[in-house]
């Protein structure tokens, strides 16, 4: 496997980790703060992220199976209200989260060359499928990170919050690498 490739691999597989991190910045009784009722939650977001992962995993071996198929994704976004986002639980959610990674993470590891680059038709190859699948965790936190901020002016004037007994400073390295990229 290419040295890219790996780079990519592994950083796909940190995802479920880069979400748990990003999580934990936010204080639980902002989890379900919506500032327009029609744009999702934090826990919404990790919910429709629950049914991404599946969804993708399963296009990621049709992609391997039957690269010839025209399998297009699907998309989950008008799930929320439909689905009752708001009483799944957010453990499940994540531990199907991990499980599926980890799963497609062995499972792509493993593949031969060959199989990384071709593509028929109009499909995606292997190495396109996973460049977006890697910067999905990304954008979602940054969306969160927009809810949190969201709620905060919303709630008070002040970036620091009281977790848990201890005060803490929000700072979000994706949210100030993405603002430091706009300022260039």
């Amino acid at each position: 496997m290419n040295a890219d490739r790996r780079r990519i691999l592994e950083s796909f597989r940190n995802g479920p980790t880069m979400l748990t991190a990003a999580l934990r910045r936010f204080p639980r009784k902002m989890w379900v703060y919506k500032q327009v009722s029609d744009r999702p939650s934090i826990h919404d977001t990790v919910c429709q992220i629950a049914d991404n992962e599946v969804i993708e995993y399963l296009y990621c071996r049709s992609l391997v199976a039957t690269p010839e198929s025209t399998t297009t994704g699907i998309n989950s976004m008008p799930w929320s209200a439909r689905l009752g986002y708001f009483y799944q639980d957010i453990k499940e959610a994540m531990g199907i989260i991990r499980a599926l990674r980890r799963f497609t993470y062995h499972f792509l590891e493993k593949l031969p060359e060959d199989l990384w680059t071709r593509n028929a038709d109009q499909c995606k190859s292997l190495d396109q499928w996973l460049a977006m699948r890697e910067s999905y965790y990304p954008e979602q936190i940054r969306r969160m990170e927009r809810t949190y901020y969201e709620w905060l002016e919303s709630s008070s004037s002040t970036r620091v919050v009281t977790a848990g007994c201890r005060t803490v400073r929000f700072e979000s390295s994706v949210f100030l690498q993405e603002v430091t990229q706009e300022n260039r």
